[in-house]
């Protein structure tokens, strides 16, 4: 995979980069690329030849990379495959809402930006995460940041209001 160079690269602005919660073990790669050989051998020995297709997919989506930034411009997601690579930009002007979700972790907070109907989870550290806030209101003074333990706008849909 030739490595691109990110698309914030050359900006001279603050970079925010998630961290992972929890990062795969060794021994659960070394599992996974077992189970693309598994399904090789099988689309070969078997008739069920569409396990070829699925051991090719499975092996790719292991080599596939997700690089993720918060920047001035937005959120920033730019995936690295062997045979395509995919970036997804969302300004801040068209991000609706920030929900911040303080799970008692030492050093992690996770950050949740509202896109339309889509959401992307993302963790942070503390001292990231007032920062990405702050850049937030500076940027899109109107975006709603909002507390998990928040009570939504509207009450929405409840089981108990229609007694089922």
């Amino acid at each position: 995979m030739s490595k691109q160079t990110l698309p914030w690269a050359d900006l001279t602005g603050p970079i925010y980069t998630p961290r992972e919660l929890k990062p795969r073990k060794p021994h659960v790669i070394y599992a996974c690329w077992a189970m693309v050989i598994l399904l090789l051998v099988g689309g070969i020995v078997t008739r069920f030849k569409i396990a070829l297709i699925f051991a090719a997919l499975y092996g790719l989506t292991l080599l596939s990379q997700k690089d993720v930034a918060v920047t001035e411009r937005g959120l920033e997601i730019f995936y690295q495959m062997k045979i395509t690579t995919n970036y997804n930009f969302w300004p801040w002007a068209e991000i609706n809402a920030i929900v911040v979700e303080d799970r008692n972790h030492p050093e992690l907070i996770a950050l949740h930006f509202g896109h339309g109907s889509a959401s992307k989870r993302f963790f942070f550290t503390r001292p990231d995460t007032e920062k990405i806030l702050v850049l937030a209101r500076e940027k899109h003074p109107g975006v709603p940041i909002r507390q998990a333990t928040d009570n939504p706008r509207s009450g929405g849909f409840s089981r108990k209001s229609k007694g089922l």
